[in-house]
């Protein structure tokens, strides 16, 4: 157990304990505990999943599984879905090249960019140009 503590509007001390932990076998029977389940076992594939979950008597079909689990995925993983900000790690090489030519354009940032061997379109210029 832990405890969190705030102040609140009135100046008073506030506490409450909390638990940052949970027992899956709490949340047997409910709605959630398949969430649970899957959000204990990350590193599982959709198929091992649907293993865990056949052995548990909960039913979900693949689709369900495949659409929940990207909730509990590292954002940060190199297989996660949607755009690679960084794909080529070359980003705080352009960024730092950005910072030398403060003056000039976004199109003409991302023309030097592109002679300095790294491709950024001037959408992603714009967004990291401040940085």
């Amino acid at each position: 157990m832990a405890t969190m503590r705030w102040t609140d509007w009135r100046g008073k001390v506030q506490t409450r304990q909390i638990n940052p932990t949970l027992a899956l076998e709490q949340y047997k029977g409910t709605p959630g505990h398949a969430l649970l389940i899957i959000a204990a076992n990350r590193h599982l594939s959709v198929a091992d999943l649907e293993r865990l979950l056949d052995s548990e008597d909960i039913e979900r079909s693949r689709s369900w599984i495949q659409r929940r689990r990207w909730l509990f995925s590292d954002p940060d993983a190199i297989n996660a879905p949607g755009t690679k900000p960084n794909v080529d790690n070359k980003a705080a090489r352009a960024i730092a090249i950005m910072r030398d030519n403060p003056n000039l354009s976004l199109r003409q940032l991302s023309y030097l960019l592109k002679q300095h061997g790294i491709h950024r379109g001037k959408d992603w210029v714009m967004k990291n140009r401040c940085r």
